[in-house]
């Protein structure tokens, strides 16, 4: 039973933050404030009232149109919040359910709480990359900033550990992208908010996660887009953001990177012994 309530817990917070994420995703790239005014139609400026800005129910009840002007409500509201409220989950089952994969041993740290952050924005970080292809220094500078400051605190992190992590993520992307603008002669082969996004996670989460992030990320990228430019149905200016692949590779890293190590070293020492 208890078990329970707490899982029902982390749902209902994951849909509240969802809902919130929504927000920035939407007013970030337009330079709104995410204040105020409230809760808004985008298509005809009608305030949303509060039984009609309910998380996933809201958007069911009113068939996924403005209850005013009866536009389509996109599919990105009800599919971010359901994502966050999923995540969220996995983040209790992983790192603080008493069956936790991952028992973490600074529980009272903030730099917990802070990594655990770090992956939640995430979340609204890839959809603005997704659909604007930016990543605004709104969340990544404040985000380097505290991970600069909490490597000064007890915890995982010493500031050289910090400095090492922030040249992992940061530089790694930077010599990425130097390297491809020369090989493709292409400008700007690597977006600077990339490069700020790793750093800031390399700031939190150490150098050896950063570099998985990047690994995973790049495998995930791969994947998505050698078949779309084997079909030829890349964009004719085969611009591809790459946010919401470090993104992914962060969590996984964050979550599995261990496992995948020892998985790697196990399988490739097989082969060759």
């Amino acid at each position: 039973m208890m078990e329970s309530f707490f899982i029902a817990i982390c749902i209902a917070t994951g849909l509240i933050l969802g809902s919130f994420f929504n927000v920035l995703i939407w007013r970030l790239p337009r330079s709104e404030s995410i204040i105020a005014p409230g809760s808004h139609c985008p298509a005809c400026g009608r305030h949303i009232r509060p039984w009609e800005n309910i998380p996933v129910l809201s958007f069911i009840m009113l068939g996924g149109k403005c209850a005013g002007c009866r536009a389509a409500i996109s599919w990105r509201y009800p599919a971010v919040e359901l994502l966050t409220a999923a995540l969220c989950l996995l983040l209790w089952q992983t790192y603080v359910s008493p069956y936790a994969a991952i028992p973490h041993r600074a529980a009272d740290h903030i730099t917990f709480v802070l990594r655990i952050a770090s992956l939640l924005v995430l979340i609204p970080v890839a959809f603005i990359d997704l659909e604007h292809f930016i990543i605004p220094d709104s969340i990544t500078l404040p985000g380097l900033a505290v991970g600069i400051l909490a490597s000064f605190f007890p915890g995982p992190l010493t500031p050289l550990q910090m400095l090492l992590g922030t040249a992992a993520g940061g530089g790694t992307l930077m010599a990425l992208g130097a390297l491809g603008e020369y090989v493709f002669k292409k400008d700007e082969a690597m977006g600077g908010g990339d490069i700020k996004l790793m750093a800031f996670l390399g700031a939190l989460w150490g150098w050896k996660a950063a570099l998985l992030a990047i690994v995973f990320g790049s495998v995930l990228g791969a994947c998505a887009t050698l078949p779309l430019l084997a079909a030829g149905r890349l964009p004719a200016d085969r611009r591809i953001p790459f946010g919401p692949f470090l993104a992914a590779g962060t969590w996984i890293a964050a979550l599995y990177g261990d496992q995948c190590v020892r998985a790697y070293f196990t399988f490739t020492g097989r082969l060759l012994f």
